[in-house]
């Protein structure tokens, strides 16, 4: 504190604007981008709190604490970037390399530029301006996702501020598991129950699902690479209770992502330890472990595999009924291809789609995130989101043996929530989670 107290007193007492530009630690300017990161990071717990003290308004709460968040994080960006600037320019560091490789950063700047100019073509409505009242997802906030969770994080390098990050994601979960196994074996939680499914603080069960795969990959990864005891105790714990809520949630999509991430940890830590990953095999049968016991008691991993590979025959066969497969996914796959072929180098924008889908296929959203990038921004703009998430992986491997333990964790994460995503979507209260782990899977010296 008398660091900081003292490092204040000289910005002030700067005497010119150059001298206070000069005087401005470095620190202080990455610390405006880690705060609205952190308190992403920490919001499942204010939810929670959110959730006891006013059961009825918490669905209208969530929303406008991460608007606030979203702001904030706007605002101290373009703090960072001015000064940043600035001071970049004053001190002549010719020498900054802020990043190790380009092509994320050009890809997804692709992506927000399609995203204007699918908007200017389209028209600004009212979802482009607010978003929807139940996704609340406007332009700016898809555009968020880019511009500052993804890029903020990825210029995080200092090992401790990715450390306060992953574990605030992983610690910040575990009173939510446990209120949610309280609900669902002791007693009733009022505000989980007006919920659609086993939710707890989400709207819907799916969106708990997205997060509660992405806490599961950053436990299993951290569990294996930490060295401190009682870290690793948490990470165990988050692992083995929120694999337990994976089953009670019955999110299949987010369970079949689980179970292809895990074993890609075992190909990653083993790539970056250059050695065979015994503890990730582990780690992945205990995953099968915990599925085996659960299914004495929940149906859910049994069914959804046997009407997964039913769906898989009906789409072999084409039936009559082949566009029920996937919980009516294929359906509206089907459909949102067709729009696609029609707008296919613009899109419709944002939401453009979803009264029409909403009427021929009885959502509103296709269920994909890749075909809803191209529905709503083009399909150029979908590749480019592909080919972004993809090079942020090329340059993890490029970088594979200087990658720290918390770079690996994200990536792990960040693959498993693209996995799950080829049959969810996008929503403000999981998808700044994937892209704040992508920017530190990015996050390579």
């Amino acid at each position: 504190m008398t660091q900081i107290k003292e490092q204040f007193q000289k910005i002030i007492k700067s005497k010119t604007v150059t001298e206070m530009i000069i005087n401005t630690p470095s620190n202080f300017l990455y610390f405006l981008l880690f705060v609205p990161l952190l308190l992403i990071m920490a919001m499942p717990v204010r939810q929670l709190a959110e959730d006891f003290i006013n059961p009825e308004g918490q669905i209208s709460a969530y929303a406008s604490n991460v608007s606030a968040i979203h702001k904030m994080a706007f605002s101290f960006e373009i703090i960072f970037f001015i000064l940043g600037g600035a001071k970049y320019k004053v001190e002549k560091n010719n020498n900054l390399k802020l990043f190790s490789s380009k092509y994320p950063l050009i890809f997804f700047g692709f992506v927000v530029i399609m995203m204007l100019v699918s908007t200017a073509a389209n028209g600004i409505t009212d979802a482009v301006k607010h978003g929807d009242t139940y996704r609340g997802e406007s332009l700016f906030t898809s555009i968020m996702y880019f511009t500052f969770y993804f890029l903020a994080s990825s210029l995080i390098k200092c090992k401790k501020k990715k450390a306060v990050l992953l574990y605030t994601f992983v610690i910040t979960s575990l009173p939510v598991a446990v209120c949610m196994l309280i609900h669902t074996y002791i007693t009733e939680i009022s505000a989980f129950s007006i919920k659609q499914g086993p939710s707890a603080i989400f709207y819907n069960s799916n969106h708990y699902g997205y997060y509660i795969l992405m806490v599961i990959l950053v436990s299993e990864v951290l569990f294996i690479k930490e060295k401190n005891s009682c870290l690793k105790i948490i990470c165990m714990l988050s692992f083995f209770l929120n694999n337990i809520i994976l089953i009670i949630n019955d999110t299949f999509g987010c369970y079949l992502a689980c179970f292809l991430a895990l074993p890609f940890s075992v190909i990653v830590i083993s790539l970056c330890d250059k050695k065979f990953s015994k503890s990730a095999v582990v780690m992945f049968a205990l995953f099968i472990l915990i599925s085996l016991i659960m299914s004495i008691w929940y149906e859910t991993v049994f069914s959804n595999i046997i009407t997964f590979s039913t769906d898989l025959i009906k789409l072999k066969n084409n039936t009559a009924d082949s566009g029920s497969a996937g919980t009516g996914r294929w359906n509206l796959w089907r459909h949102t291809f067709g729009y696609i072929t029609e707008k296919p180098i613009l899109g419709f924008g944002l939401e453009g789609i979803g009264d029409r889908l909403k009427s021929e296929a009885n959502n509103d959203r296709p269920h994909c995130e890749f075909i809803q990038y191209a529905a709503f921004y083009g399909v150029p703009a979908a590749i480019a989101y592909i080919c972004g998430t993809f090079s942020v992986f090329l340059n993890g491997l490029k970088q594979k043996t200087s990658l720290d333990i918390y770079t690996i964790a994200a990536l792990v994460a960040a693959f498993g929530y693209l996995v799950s995503s080829s049959f969810g979507n996008t929503m403000f209260y999981t998808s700044p989670y994937f892209f704040i782990l992508l920017g530190i899977g990015f996050s390579t010296k």
